[in-house]
């Protein structure tokens, strides 16, 4: 987990929602026969279309006093009338530590929520870094960042759902494991708590979290574990003692994957990696690292997380997107001392979420291809009937 670039301007508009598709009603509910060797998917993807669907009209989130407007000299970047426009007032970024940021997080969600809730600003933290919008040396993170910053709570919330939806269709198995970080999205806010989303993206976006996940190149991305720092802070110390959570100091895990893959220790292929007790993958963050100095692609080889608690588990799957540990990368919940190898349930998982999603693709283009042929059979009726 070591701990900055910035570069042209992108005048452009940011998209705030990212293109997805809407799974149909009735392949909501997706059962495996096996429940032995196939994990049951999460409340959450179980049920995308509530994920995915429009929020329903709110009553606008307060204006900052309209003084400010009519004097021109308005910088409250979550002010509701700078929504939707393609010029934000700037918004500082910087790339702070993984520490900092994590501590600003945990700060910012505290003093403005109360709440002892952990899913909903690791959730925050979780779908910036998954933000779509990936540019070459994270040049585009700061326009980005100022567009996000702008937006009210509401549409920040329903922003974040749709970076889980499109995530989901392309990785369900992993996105059904990081469900526990996005529930909250579904969910019909009260104004603390919308208060709290607010707060927790102006400062995970001040400690430049797209700074850090916002790279086109994952071995940018993979520099630092910022869901290790950002789920730690979160958690009271007395919580991380009684769950016996420590998450390994990134200096640690970088001295071990280089002392462990020493030159010509690993193949460039065929390798297979299990960490039994992943926590939020640390470990195979300073691996994956190592194997790329090494020009060794991490897509060759098979990656295998398993952790007991659901929100480290969680945010482990983000980070394996995140870092793009590869199409044979799989985050499994469970217990290590008690079950066992989980490999084999967590890739029956795999394959039954990219089947559950694969049909959902194949009836999605049906509806579309005779939503087109009734349209033209239409047009055609009514020249005939003219």
């Amino acid at each position: 987990m070591a701990d900055g670039r910035s570069g042209h301007t992108d005048h452009r508009r940011p998209a705030l929602i990212p293109q997805r598709t809407t799974p149909p009603r009735h392949l909501d509910q997706h059962h495996t026969k096996d429940s032995t060797t196939a994990m049951p998917q999460s409340d959450l993807a179980a049920r995308l279309t509530a994920a995915l669907r429009s929020t329903q009209p709110q009553q606008p989130d307060p204006a900052p006093p309209a003084a400010d407007h009519d004097s021109g000299n308005c910088s409250n970047p979550g002010c509701i009338k700078h929504a939707g426009v393609s010029n934000p007032p700037r918004f500082l970024i910087s790339r702070r530590s993984g520490a900092d940021l994590g501590e600003s997080v945990a700060d910012a969600w505290y003093r403005a929520c109360g709440s002892s809730r952990m899913d909903i600003p690791a959730g925050v933290v979780a779908a910036l870094a998954l933000w779509p919008t990936k540019t070459r040396g994270a040049t585009g993170a700061r326009d980005l960042s100022s567009f996000i910053a702008a937006q009210p709570p509401r549409v920040l919330v329903q922003g974040y759902a749709e970076v889980y939806a499109s995530t989901w269709m392309r990785r369900p198995e992993l996105m059904d494991t990081a469900a526990p970080l996005f529930r909250w999205t579904e969910e019909d806010l009260g104004s603390q708590e919308l208060r709290g989303v607010a707060a927790v993206t102006q400062a995970a976006l001040r400690a430049g979290v797209l700074l850090y996940t916002g790279d086109s190149d994952p071995y940018f991305r993979s520099d630092i574990d910022l869901m290790s720092w950002t789920i730690t802070n979160l958690r009271h110390h007395s919580s991380r003692k009684g769950l016996g959570e420590y998450h390994t100091p990134p200096e640690i895990t970088d001295l071990m994957a280089r002392m462990l893959l020493d030159p010509g220790t690993v193949r460039a292929s065929g390798e297979s990696f299990n960490e039994p007790t992943a926590g939020t993958g640390g470990m195979f963050r300073s691996m994956v690292q190592a194997l790329r100095e090494r020009d060794v692609d991490p897509h060759k080889h098979t990656w295998v997380m398993q952790e007991l608690n659901p929100i480290a588990a969680a945010g482990a799957a983000v980070n394996t997107m995140v870092w793009d540990l590869g199409p044979k990368a799989v985050v499994v919940v469970g217990d290590t001392l008690a079950e066992g190898d989980l490999s084999r349930q967590a890739f029956a998982h795999q394959r039954a979420m990219q089947a559950h999603r694969d049909s959902i693709r194949k009836i999605a283009a049906f509806t579309a291809a005779t939503s087109s042929a009734n349209r033209l059979l239409n047009s055609v009726t009514s020249e005939r009937a003219a």
